[in-house]
């Protein structure tokens, strides 16, 4: 077990490190795949984040609470239980659409399901370098593997998909054996019913969020197709790659409430979190949009040289999530996960009529003001009712 200064150190180093390797990931596919292919996988992925968001309802965050009240063994084999089923459920859902691949996205959603579950458990048990290790093995793997399928054996868009299926395999694998200590019980085991019943309103904030940042996806292939998805979803990853040190802030701020009964301590920590990492994410914003355009053409391709004008457009929702991530985390730490639901809700209405209205006008920008939008109306309620607690 670490310090909370060693943890909070720890875990912004293991997030800055999957951010790299993810950007070389995403720069590998946009120069040697383009635009329309990046599109293609960007659905794909987010395909496989939406069965793991329905996956996440027996295995949501609100497992780190439950290990603090149950037994482990019990959490974790019912949250498998569950997952097994809705991914053979999904199997049979996606197995009859005929876009290329989409068979795969259950198999690769058990995967990362797994492990998740198994990284959830070790925070509840404090082992943060281990569910860190777990987090750098997946892109690190996956950019191994891709390499070797796309190089060696002139695998194309396929290369991608095997080698994260491949990467999510050995992943769940060093994650079991991780957790397996933790496992160790004299008891029978039993259905632990508490991880729907509590995971049902954790998890739809979740799904919501998930929802909040990603629905916009969906009317951009159907207005403007796969290649201008590609393109904004590139914006996207490198946008939130300024939320690492907001995410791993939020992480601890979570294990410190959840270890402390002081309600007053509670606010303090949320407003000295949502003070540095509003400093953090501003910081590193002003560096990001100091960049010039041409360096991002050069990076992913010609095909994207609008990255630098979708960055700055979106540049308002970036620094609204820095308050926001910290208020979630507050309020999830303190069980009000009906309150989440509600806030994430109304972001996600705003933001889905705000990209229906502005993106078949104004294109890619419209969809980086719908974003906004919809962020900034979960960050104003989240606040409203911050003050009122």
């Amino acid at each position: 077990m670490i310090t909370i200064k060693k943890a909070v150190i720890n875990t912004f180093l293991t997030k800055i490190f999957v951010s790299l390797i993810g950007l070389v990931i995403v720069v590998l596919i946009s120069k040697k795949l383009g635009a329309e292919a990046k599109g293609v996988l960007s659905l794909f992925v987010l395909c496989i984040s939406f069965t793991q968001m329905i996956c996440d309802y027996g295995s949501s965050s609100a497992l780190i609470n439950l290990s603090y009240k149950y037994e482990n063994k019990n959490l974790w084999g019912s949250s498998i239980i569950w997952v097994f089923c809705v991914c053979v459920l999904c199997f049979l859902i996606f197995f009859i659409q005929s876009f290329p691949f989409m068979a795969l996205v259950p198999l690769t959603a058990l995967l990362l399901s797994f492990t998740n579950i198994n990284n959830l458990l070790l925070m509840g048990n404090r082992q943060v370098v281990k569910r860190n290790i777990n987090l750098i093995l997946q892109p690190l793997l996956l950019l191994i593997f891709f390499c070797l399928l796309y190089f060696k054996f002139s695998y194309n868009t396929s290369a991608y998909i095997y080698a994260f299926i491949l990467a999510s395999g050995f992943t769940a694998l060093i994650s079991f054996y991780f957790i397996k200590p933790f496992l160790k019980s004299n008891e029978p085991f039993n259905f632990e019913k508490s991880i729907l019943k509590i995971g049902f309103w954790a998890q739809n904030g979740h799904l919501v969020q998930f929802l909040n940042y990603r629905a916009n996806f969906f009317v951009i292939i159907y207005f403007l197709g796969e290649a201008n998805l590609g393109v904004y979803s590139n914006a996207i990853v490198i946008a939130e790659a300024l939320w690492i040190f907001g995410h791993s802030l939020g992480q601890i701020q979570h294990i410190q409430i959840l270890n402390s009964d002081n309600v007053q301590f509670h606010k303090k920590i949320t407003l000295k979190f949502i003070g540095i990492n509003a400093l953090f994410t501003v910081t590193s914003l002003i560096i990001l949009l100091a960049i010039p355009a041409i360096f991002w053409e050069w990076l992913f391709s010609k095909q994207f040289s609008a990255i630098h004008q979708l960055l700055l457009a979106l540049s308002p929702g970036i620094i609204v999530f820095s308050f926001s991530n910290i208020f979630n985390h507050y309020f999830h730490a303190s069980n009000s996960f009906k309150l989440i639901v509600m806030v994430n809700l109304v972001g996600l209405i705003v933001g889905i009529v705000s990209s229906i209205i502005l993106i078949p006008t104004h294109g890619l920008i419209g969809a980086c003001w719908a974003w906004n939008a919809g962020l900034s109306a979960s960050s104003i309620i989240y606040l409203i009712f911050f003050l009122r607690k």
